[in-house]
């Protein structure tokens, strides 16, 4: 369903998750040596739970109370995956230069947010409709 404006937000959110994937974390001053998301356990697997998510969030839009479960979920999971980038960033070590993508994770709960915004106002919305053909039907009896 692409053509609603929460599943484009839904979609910049898990592509930007997905990129972290492939970009390097931490370089180090001496250019040679560089750690990637993927070779850090624990990054590694929160990248995976976000991603999934991002990806389950976005083809689960014929169930939107689920939907919006799975953002705030996610949402939640990518604001303690930055609290993690930063705790590591204050304790790195003077020659480590983190990525610009460290700070994808605030930027992807950013825009789930948003879409969770969308998607439940969606929901508000045809549950009113739902509410207005339920009304002329008793009023027809």
């Amino acid at each position: 369903m692409i053509q609603r404006i929460q599943t484009l937000f839904l979609l910049a959110a898990a592509g930007l998750l997905t990129s972290m994937v492939f970009t390097p974390m931490i370089k180090f001053t001496d250019g040679t040596t560089v750690i990637r998301y993927i070779e850090y356990t624990p990054t590694l697997i929160i990248l995976i739970v976000t991603v999934v998510l991002s990806f389950v969030n976005i083809f689960s839009y014929k169930n939107r109370l689920f939907q919006i479960r799975v953002c705030n979920l996610n949402s939640l999971i990518c604001l303690g995956f930055q609290i993690f980038l930063a705790v590591k960033y204050f304790q790195s070590e003077p020659g480590m230069i983190y990525s610009v993508s460290a700070i994808f994770p605030i930027i992807a709960a950013i825009l789930t947010f948003i879409g969770m915004r969308y998607v439940a106002r969606d929901e508000a919305m045809v549950q009113a409709a739902y509410h207005l053909r339920d009304s002329k039907r008793k009023r027809r009896r």
